[in-house]
């Protein structure tokens, strides 16, 4: 019998008083559950925090899916801190995942980009 790895992992650094580098990776098919365990230790990340700007790297690499529930509980998360989020670098290695990396683009007051390169996204997020 086959184990289904998903779930999703995040660290955290700040850099300065108010700037946070998020590291998410996301892997199989999402789902709400997923999000139930993570956006607590987001929002305990922020928390104190007045106004934080937030730097994203999402490695979407090993993800294959997501639950319609998880899809919602993203965008709801999205929603609630929309004006925090400078900058999203999303790595992965499909054409569907480039062009709604493109999509959220239009959604999203942050800049978001998609790189096939880790390295790449890590450089553009820290200005190099």
């Amino acid at each position: 019998m086959a184990l289904l790895k998903h779930g999703i992992s995040i660290g955290i650094e700040r850099h300065g008083d108010d700037d946070f580098f998020v590291a998410v990776k996301a892997i199989g098919t999402l789902t709400h559950q997923d999000y139930e365990m993570m956006v607590p230790v987001l929002e305990s990340a922020l928390e104190g925090v007045k106004d934080p700007d937030i730097f994203a790297l999402v490695d979407v690499t090993e993800l294959e899916g997501m639950e319609l529930k998880a899809a919602w509980d993203d965008i709801k998360l999205g929603v609630k801190h929309i004006r925090h989020f400078e900058k999203i670098a999303i790595v992965g290695k499909t054409t569907l995942q480039e062009v709604l990396a493109k999509l959220a683009n239009w959604f999203t007051p942050a800049e978001v980009r998609f790189f096939v390169d880790n390295g790449d996204a890590i450089a553009w997020l820290k200005n190099e």
